[in-house]
């Protein structure tokens, strides 16, 4: 169910796969999740993860290996709703840790490639040490109680209307949560989430597309961005007290993802989790690429993932969406 009360495709749904035999997993990528007619690369990463975790409770379910927990995928070409097939290929099986790789094909053609670890975290065992990890600059206080009815005063909450032509499908099925103080720093973006959908959880499949959402620091350097890191908060700010709309968003660039690394450091509970914290930083953006760091906590900020990707930032015809009025969050 969609902020506008209609059926719509999960994200449960969108990444799930059937077997086609013992090597291959077929996917139906669903409109509701595109970017128009292209599906974004995180969640066909989380496509992915879900043939991959299959092949290794069926075909490989003797090693006892069922969480995917490194990946690198290299997208090659735009993947489009509808059907995709994933095909899987024994690298290394081993006695803790086996590797796989993967293809995404579209009409026999690869769409996206890489590789992937299992390994039963459950089970996982070896030294630990002590190693802060503490986010720096630190992300404002958050009360998950007071953020989830609207009256945390250091976060304001806002979502994308769905509608039938909607350009930003991917991002109408959550509810996002910006610092009305904007981090100092214009290469870091701090962002809570949770679904739209009362019913709805975050599991470690769907990591791969929540990873993959909110890398737009570049919009931070452009002052009358919607999606800048101060105007937008100061929108939804204006739109929560005085019942305004926020400007409907519109860019004239998109941020292509090359290439996207992650690692899974905690498992999340099998039911799912309600809220996320993300924090995406860029280390450099220069000519036209930029890198995004991102930091997946759980509400009570402890390591949930971590992710790696490369971006390119491509001039685009503008593309504003139609839906203009964006409900914000209760102070």
């Amino acid at each position: 169910m969609n902020s506008s009360g209609s059926n719509i495709i999960t994200l449960k749904e969108a990444i799930t796969t059937i077997p086609l035999d013992s090597h291959r997993y077929l996917a139906n990528i669903p409109l509701d999740h595109c970017y128009l007619k292209t599906a974004h690369g995180g969640l066909l990463v989380s496509v992915i993860i879900s043939a991959v975790q299959q092949h290794f409770s069926s075909t490989l379910q003797s090693h006892n290996q069922p969480h995917t927990f490194d990946m690198e995928t290299i997208f090659l070409r735009p993947a489009t709703a509808g059907r995709a097939v994933v095909e899987i290929k024994e690298v290394k099986l081993g006695a803790n840790v086996s590797t796989i790789h993967f293809v995404l094909l579209q009409d026999n053609d690869e769409r996206v490639v890489g590789y992937a670890s299992n390994m039963n975290l459950d089970t996982e065992m070896g030294i630990s040490y002590p190693t802060p990890n503490a986010l720096s600059p630190e992300p404002g206080p958050v009360d998950i109680v007071k953020l989830a009815d609207g009256t945390d005063l250091s976060w304001v909450g806002y979502n994308i209307p769905w509608h039938a032509a909607s350009f930003l499908k991917p991002i109408t099925h959550f509810k996002y949560f910006s610092p009305i103080k904007a981090p100092p720093l214009k290469n870091i973006t701090d962002v809570w989430m949770t679904f739209i959908s009362p019913e709805e959880r975050f599991t470690n499949e769907m990591l791969g597309s929540i990873a993959d959402h909110w890398h737009r620091m570049p919009e931070n350097y452009r002052p009358k961005s919607v999606w800048n890191g101060a105007v937008l908060p100061a929108n939804a700010l204006q739109a929560a007290t005085q019942g305004t709309p926020i400007t409907a968003y519109s860019t004239s660039f998109a941020y292509p993802t090359l290439s996207l690394h992650m690692e899974v450091k905690k498992l999340l509970p099998p039911q799912g989790v309600k809220w996320l914290f993300m924090r995406a930083r860029s280390t450099e953006i220069k000519n036209g690429r930029f890198d995004a760091e991102i930091i997946i906590m759980d509400e009570k900020l402890e390591l949930v993932a971590l992710s790696h990707q490369v971006c390119h930032i491509t001039k685009s015809a503008q593309i504003p969406d139609d839906g203009r009025m964006v409900k914000a969050g209760k102070l």
